[in-house]
């Protein structure tokens, strides 16, 4: 009798701190995500299939469609707008869970699921066809929009992709790390574990500049956030693996030299899976080099999208090139 008193005892000690520890995550999660994106929200909103996306559009002209990566947002692009916009009609898309668009609890968070959502919104802004460029994550979506919707995406650009082999390792962890997420809430949704995100994702740590960090830890803000990010750990497992080798559209791989998060190497492989691309290495910046190398990237971006569409055909080897940075 004596030893079950004290297992109980033991139990409880144990528990206890557990229990109360999940209770305040609870609670924080609640008073951190305050937004509402309706009056957040720097762009405009589309009801597709009863979920709210925003969007950002400027300019005029041949349509190119942006799609930023994981935990991103429009407010990534706020360098590659402006500039693009002066010859093009940029469309800047929120993913649904991410930035000002909707979070649904029933939403489909697989990559398959966030794509579909890029046509849909075409369609509404009737759009038949346009030059998709993906970020992160964004570059996964974008070449699997130009696979499965061909005839939409005429042009391909993808800055620091993540690739099928880094997206899919390990996604049936998925859902063994759900229910674990809101417990990390107070750990890392807060200022401070933005700006550490931030520097691991930058080369130049002059770039971690506190409009970075605000810009990206409000759009974290917006109610429902973190119940989006639990659920696309368990979608992750609905997407087949698909070869990027299969993609016949003029692709251009804008790089950061210095990614820490997807390397260089992996862009090199990406290159030459893909028929018709071309890698230019982005010197100086890491992750984000449409921030840390803007007036370069925009550069870039403006070179590819004004010559004449290369032939769709792809040519035996995928061509790479570097450049260096201005001065």
């Amino acid at each position: 009798m004596g030893i079950l008193k004290l297992l109980l005892q033991i139990l409880l000690i144990i528990c206890f701190p557990l229990v109360a520890y999940a209770l305040y995550a609870r609670r924080y999660v609640r008073r951190f995500e305050h937004l509402d994106p309706e009056t957040a929200a720097p762009g405009s909103f589309l009801d597709i299939d009863g979920r709210r996306i925003h969007y950002v559009q400027a300019g005029r002209g041949d349509p190119i469609v942006l799609i930023h990566g994981w935990n991103g947002s429009t407010f990534d692009m706020r360098y590659t707008i402006p500039e693009l916009a002066q010859r093009y009609r940029v469309i800047a898309i929120d993913l649904p869970g991410y930035g000002y668009s909707a979070r649904a609890q029933d939403g489909d968070y697989s990559v398959a699921g966030l794509g579909e959502i890029v046509p849909r919104v075409m369609d509404r802004l009737r759009i038949e066809r346009a030059v998709v460029l993906g970020h992160s994550m964004g570059g996964l979506i974008a070449q699997w929009l130009a696979l499965h919707y061909p005839e939409r995406v005429e042009r391909l650009i993808l800055v620091d992709s993540a690739t099928v082999k880094e997206m899919f390792a390990g996604r049936n962890w998925g859902l063994l790390l759900r229910p674990l997420l809101p417990l990390l809430a107070p750990i890392a949704l807060n200022r401070g574990a933005v700006r550490r995100g931030l520097r691991s994702a930058v080369h130049d740590p002059a770039c971690v500049t506190p409009e970075a960090i605000e810009g990206r830890l409000r759009t974290l803000q917006v109610k429902g956030h973190l119940r989006a990010q639990a659920k696309q750990l368990s979608d992750r497992r609905k997407d087949p693996e698909f070869d990027p080798g299969q993609i016949r559209q003029p692709a251009l791989l804008l790089w950061g030299e210095h990614d820490r998060w997807v390397k260089l190497s992996a862009g090199e492989e990406l290159a030459r899976a893909i028929p018709n691309a071309r890698l230019v290495t982005i010197h100086g910046a890491g992750h984000l080099p449409l921030e840390e190398q803007a007036e370069l990237c925009n550069r870039e971006l403006l070179s590819f999208l004004d010559a004449p569409a290369p032939a769709a055909a792809p040519p035996p080897i995928a061509q790479a090139a570097t450049l260096e940075t201005a001065g």
